[in-house]
């Protein structure tokens, strides 16, 4: 079976559009958080998911976006600004949506989740082999590949079957039987590998192969729309370089 595994959108109605105009027909597919924040379309955003049935875990903007006030005060300032609007912006129903979402998804073939394993309520970022080992350790033996996403870096941790830990930004690995792996599969609305390009990757369950892909969108619509609707300049430029 193939997978279509993304995370990130953050109200890009542009970049979702464009990326899920290149989805495989046959593919089934997940979502590892953040479906609003920093954009200017949050409900379009969380309407598409909806009408195309897919999976998810809760991001930490979707649940600052249905009112955890706590957690929006641990944002940055502009990221706190557009959680509040984005928060007036949604309907009931699209925070309905997004409170029920689950922190942890499972999967025969995987499980995701949008920051790390250990504690995913508070939505740690997964940056060091320190998080990736404690990650590696609630998988145990039964989980052999994690997805996440939070931190808009594509990346490859990898756990030998010795239990050394190693990292790549390869777009295309092969998956071993013998060792386990937490893929970040990048943002979709607002990359920071200083490529601006969407990203998302697909997962090839039979023939045991994940592959990352970068689309093109929309860029400049997506950028007028957030400064169009008042909301900090500097989330319109980042589009714009990628970081």
């Amino acid at each position: 079976m193939l997978y279509v595994i993304f995370s990130d959108v953050h109200s890009n109605l542009e970049a979702l559009l464009a990326v899920m105009r290149s989805f495989p027909k046959d593919a089934g597919c997940v979502c590892a958080g953040d479906i609003v924040g920093y954009g200017a379309d949050p409900e379009k955003c969380v309407d598409l998911v909806c009408e195309k049935h897919i999976d998810c875990v809760i991001g930490n903007h979707d649940k600052a976006a249905c009112g955890d006030i706590a957690l929006a005060e641990t944002f940055t300032d502009r990221a706190r600004e557009a959680v509040f609007w984005t928060r007036n912006m949604l309907g009931d129903a699209h925070r309905a949506f997004l409170e029920r979402l689950p922190y942890v998804l499972e999967r025969k073939d995987f499980v995701m989740v949008h920051g790390t394993l250990q504690e995913p309520e508070t939505f740690r970022y997964m940056r060091s082999f320190y998080d990736a080992a404690e990650t590696f350790d609630v998988m145990g033996t039964t989980q052999k590949i994690c997805f996440v996403g939070h931190s808009h870096l594509p990346g490859i941790f990898r756990q030998s079957e010795e239990g050394d830990i190693s990292y790549s930004t390869q777009r295309e690995i092969k998956i071993s039987p013998k060792d386990k792996y937490i893929i970040n599969v990048g943002s979709v609305g607002q990359p920071r590998d200083m490529d601006k390009r969407a990203c998302y990757c697909v997962y090839d369950t039979e023939k045991k192969v994940v592959k990352f892909f970068r689309m093109e969108y929309d860029i400049k619509t997506a950028h007028d729309k957030i400064l169009n609707a008042g909301l900090p300049a500097s989330l319109a430029e980042r589009l714009l370089s990628g970081t």
